[in-house]
């Protein structure tokens, strides 16, 4: 599924890896083609080659092959699979999100840097807020409103820095129609610069509540059972000191 923009929506599931039910056999064909495996039956055949020529490598590579396959039924190795995929679906939205965003320059590039690290300093404390506030979906809603922001910046420059009056000049000179496309492109100018304020302003928000959730993620939460053992402390040493009391009476 794309947005309008060609920015893959990523789905739940390629967070965690593998989907939830695959069969063995897909684990069975990630595991020969994985570049471990293929690494070693490459060094295993050319050690094969070496000490029993072409047989010798072609039994060295089936031999590390059939033991890769063997291996896609362990829990760990299913892991490993799962982090392949999660790694591969991750750098494919990275590369899709940075070819979209170069549109909008390299100041905006940075801005997005920084908001990803923030995002993943939250994934790290605590995936499930990351998750619930959506915030890989909430970069990519900022990417899509810096490209429509660095649109609007260039519809303005289109309509030159001078070239439009603030207001439409109106003489006998002037032709109806001409007149007529000037007033058109001057409101088309004053539309376009209110449309990148409220781009602005939702970019500076987004900005901002991303530090909010990584602000809240960073606090620690009260240790109710501190206060409460704090408290029974305190009302033991208060009964010592009655019965000290009571007993130098």
């Amino acid at each position: 599924m794309s947005s309008p923009l060609g920015l893959a929506a990523a789905p739940s599931i390629l967070s965690r890896g593998l989907p939830a039910g695959t069969s063995h056999a897909t684990y069975l064909r990630s595991a020969v083609v994985s570049p471990v495996c293929l690494s070693v039956a490459v060094f295993a055949g050319c050690v094969g080659l070496g000490y029993a020529g072409l047989i010798g490598a072609v039994i060295a590579v089936v031999c590390v092959l059939g033991l890769g396959a063997h291996t896609s039924r362990f829990r760990r190795v299913r892991a490993y699979l799962d982090g392949q995929v999660e790694a591969k679906a991750k750098a494919k939205r990275e590369c899709q999100r940075l070819k979209l965003l170069r549109q909008a320059g390299p100041a905006r590039v940075e801005h997005y840097y920084e908001l990803r690290a923030l995002v993943e300093h939250i994934e790290r404390l605590d995936l499930a807020e990351a998750a619930r506030f959506e915030l890989q979906d909430l970069l990519e809603q900022f990417i899509r409103v810096a490209i429509n922001h660095q649109r609007c910046g260039d519809a303005l420059r289109l309509a030159g820095p001078g070239g439009l009056p603030a207001t439409p000049i109106t003489g006998t000179a002037r032709s109806r129609r001409r007149s007529d496309i000037l007033q058109r492109r001057i409101r088309h100018r004053d539309e376009c610069t209110l449309r990148m304020e409220q781009l602005t302003d939702e970019l500076e928000a987004t900005d901002e509540l991303i530090r909010l959730i990584a602000q809240r993620v960073a606090c620690p939460e009260p240790d109710r059972e501190l206060d409460r053992e704090l408290d029974r402390r305190l009302w033991e040493l208060d009964e010592v000191d009655v019965a000290l009391a009571q007993l130098s009476a």
